[in-house]
């Protein structure tokens, strides 16, 4: 009877710990909507490296007034974080008007500040999705499809097969260092969000497989916790 009891004490302490860290965060993350745990990001230095957060690829366009990068899922404009993407950019030019943006699905139109005018998609007059984007000589968008290189009017609404000399096509550029430091530090401090940092705690997969097994072992003592605090009740009732 002793014995047991010495166990069952020094087990509850060890599981206490756990089941401090899997109480705390399950209230966290049973309230996500309303902490906003979904939008808000780790920055930590350690955190990412738990998670092998590296170097992303950097992708960047020159115009003849800015530098538009892509990276992971984000668009930025002169370093600066834009909008999001999770296509590929193949191509940016400058109009009159626009700042035109070719990507793997469709054409995003924006001020030259920054900000999203338009997307135009297959499903909204593009007549395929984009492999390239140029200027012909009176300056309007050319854009390159798989078999068909098309001339877009001014307002970009509507499409017809290129006639006469093709165009230079836009290539990207290697992205300045300072850019790429910028665009490096935003993403890999989005990439993580707080309510999966704390699943990932919860569930013991922030330390890789030693968490999951220190969780599986605390669900095993909490199991034997309750089958000997059962037996001591029993012991001492009867007694």
């Amino acid at each position: 009877m002793f014995k047991l009891h010495i166990w069952h004490r020094y087990v509850g302490v060890l599981s206490a710990i756990l089941v401090i860290i899997l109480s705390v965060t399950g209230l966290f993350l049973n309230f996500t909507d309303q902490l906003e745990l979904d939008a808000k990001h780790i920055a930590n230095r350690w955190l990412l490296e738990r998670y092998r957060i590296g170097q992303f690829e950097v992708t960047s366009f020159q115009t003849e007034q800015h530098l538009v990068s892509h990276a992971s899922n984000y668009v930025f404009l002169d370093g600066k974080y834009m909008l999001n993407s999770s296509k590929s950019l193949v191509g940016v030019i400058e109009t009159d008007q626009h700042l035109v943006l070719a990507t793997q699905a469709s054409i995003l139109l924006l001020t030259p500040a920054g900000d999203l005018v338009d997307e135009i998609s297959e499903l909204t007059g593009l007549p395929e999705a984009p492999l390239g984007i140029a200027k012909d000589q009176q300056g309007h968008p050319v854009l390159r499809g798989i078999n068909t290189y098309w001339k877009g009017s001014a307002e970009l609404s509507a499409w017809q097969p290129l006639q006469g000399p093709h165009p230079k096509w836009v290539a990207p550029i290697t992205t300045p260092g300072e850019i790429d430091s910028a665009v490096q530090a935003y993403v890999r401090s989005h990439e993580i969000t707080l309510e999966r940092m704390l699943l990932d705690l919860h569930s013991g997969r922030l330390l890789g497989s030693v968490g999951q097994n220190i969780m599986s072992l605390a669900a095993i003592l909490f199991i034997l916790l309750a089958i000997s605090g059962t037996i001591i009740w029993l012991r001492k009732s009867t007694n």
